[in-house]
């Protein structure tokens, strides 16, 4: 079956499409293993059946990631703070992110568009994976990049927390980094079919009809 998803964008030159896709498919061999053995160790506290619990991260097993990932707190539609952030993602802003806004990664372009996409995987709830981009300053190629967002649910048993990881490849220069989507971004989007207590206080953000949209086809299988 396919949902279709219009998501508000000021870049109209943007275009994300949604296809089935390995998550980290841009990257190198030590970066993409970043992305798996996050996935694979949310995957194993779920075990299929439910969103896991924060409560339940550990992080001795997610040692060679930890200094990329990341764990988010929503707190209404559009609204996510960072609650822990690794070495890693201090070192692309220049400076601690806990306690900032999410959106404080992306470049003034691509922001509306990701925040809109991240509140998707909230509301799903589902895995995310998109492929990024940041410059490297003139005459350099872009630096390549992953995000992967992996929901999780708080002690309501309401899926209000995410964890998930922003690994960028190749060495970093003293300077801040802002990330934009890729050109050619292949949009991954698992809407997971799990039973889930209900989810009250969070309401769905509406879509302003006066901006172009995000056109997004999804296929849930």
């Amino acid at each position: 079956m396919f949902n279709v998803i219009d998501l508000p964008r000021r870049n109209t030159s943007s275009r994300v499409h949604t296809q089935a896709a390995a998550p980290g498919h841009r990257l190198p061999e030590a970066e993409r293993a970043v992305l798996k053995l996050l996935e694979d160790d949310w995957r194993q506290i779920c075990s299929g059946e439910i969103v896991p619990s924060h409560a339940q991260l550990d992080p001795h097993a997610l040692h060679n990631a930890l200094p990329h990932a990341f764990l988010l707190h929503r707190t209404a539609p559009g609204a996510v703070r960072i609650r822990v952030a690794g070495q890693r993602l201090h070192d692309l802003l220049r400076m601690d992110p806990r306690g900032m806004s999410f959106g404080s990664f992306f470049s003034a372009a691509a922001r509306d568009t990701v925040m809109d996409i991240v509140d998707t995987a909230f509301d799903g709830p589902a895995i995310v994976g998109l492929p990024m981009t940041a410059s490297r300053g003139l005459g350099r190629k872009p630096m390549q990049a992953e995000l992967l967002l992996l929901p999780m649910m708080d002690a309501q048993g309401q899926v209000t927390r995410m964890m998930g990881a922003l690994v960028a490849a190749g060495p970093l220069s003293n300077r801040p980094y802002r990330f934009d989507i890729a050109g050619d971004a292949v949009l991954r989007h698992d809407t997971l079919n799990l039973p889930f207590v209900e989810r009250r206080g969070i309401r769905a953000r509406p879509i302003p009809t006066d901006k172009p949209s995000l056109r997004l086809v999804v296929d849930n299988g």
